[in-house]
């Protein structure tokens, strides 16, 4: 069994050096692609000097999305022969990474077997148990921040879709591990911190009751309303109850906008962004856009 990290860069700061260290010091190598549009040139060095031969550092002169840097660092890791690849977001680390090796390890015999995910949390380090499990649990979707993918199946599987640029990647991915009857495995006691949007304290516009929520910009807001669509239209016919248009339309307008109204920012841009994806799906229009 070898195992390689993939993380993806975009503009970050400084302290994502200490996201990497979390999960890069106990892996074979490590494959940094940046995608980012500003350099962050001191903490590239800084990753290159601490990693030196264990790093492979890829330059997409720009923003390629998360698909295709997938791919790349994909690619690379099959070229250089290895099984199993870890894929990581900037924003993301691990609170016992050994743990989630020792899950690796213990499933090398079940056949079938795709993708591994973790415990996707806020406040991670106060959810850990005191005694860590090797119990799992089948998943249909994951995020793709803190997955280990078999590497023997991604042929088979298919790349990741460039048309999804970033948003829904994972929920494409996934879909196509189900289709062709591969499995996912959700452990639980592997956890680790993952930003899922920003989230702020914000008050009803009717009841002017005060909660928190997951809040995204108008960017995001058209990704995902453009790219749920589209999976929609890939899916929905073999997987209705995940990606049945009615249950599409019904989250990510009718839930969506309506949370908009209520507690958001910035309601008109947003309200303007779904509409704007709504719209690019019907005429076919893919892959990144800027709002």
């Amino acid at each position: 069994m070898n195992l390689i990290v993939s993380v993806v860069l975009y503009n970050p700061k400084d302290d994502v050096f200490d996201n990497i260290k979390t999960y890069a010091d106990f892996v074979d190598n490590l494959i940094i692609v940046d995608n980012s549009e500003r350099k962050n040139i001191e903490l590239i060095n800084l990753i290159k000097d601490y990693y030196k031969d264990k790093l492979i550092y890829i330059n997409n002169n720009g923003n390629l999305g998360i698909a295709s840097a997938l791919n790349i660092a994909c690619d690379k890791a099959i070229s250089l022969g290895f099984d199993w690849i870890l894929t990581m977001d900037q924003d993301s680390s691990f609170v016992n990474f050994t743990h989630y090796k020792k899950c690796l390890l213990n499933i090398q015999d079940i056949s079938n077997i795709c993708l591994l995910s973790a415990n996707t949390t806020r406040n991670a380090l106060e959810k850990l148990p005191k005694n860590q499990t090797l119990d799992y649990e089948e998943k249909f979707i994951v995020i793709t921040s803190s997955n280990i993918i078999n590497l023997k199946y991604f042929n088979q599987i298919g790349r990741f879709d460039d048309n999804l640029f970033i948003d829904m990647v994972d929920y494409d991915f996934c879909a196509k591990i189900k289709k062709v009857n591969l499995r996912v495995l959700y452990f639980k006691d592997v956890l680790v911190e993952h930003a899922l949007g920003e989230l702020y304290l914000r008050k009803n516009l009717l009841t002017g009751k005060k909660k928190h929520k997951v809040e995204h910009n108008n960017q995001r807001v058209y990704y995902i309303a453009r790219n749920s669509l589209y999976l929609s239209m890939k899916y929905r016919k073999i997987f209705p109850r995940e990606f049945g248009l009615l249950k599409i339309i019904n989250i990510v307008f009718i839930h969506d906008i309506t949370k908009i109204l209520l507690y958001e920012t910035s309601k008109l841009k947003k309200i303007k962004a779904k509409f704007l994806g709504l719209y690019h799906f019907l005429i076919n229009k893919y892959g990144k856009y800027e709002i």
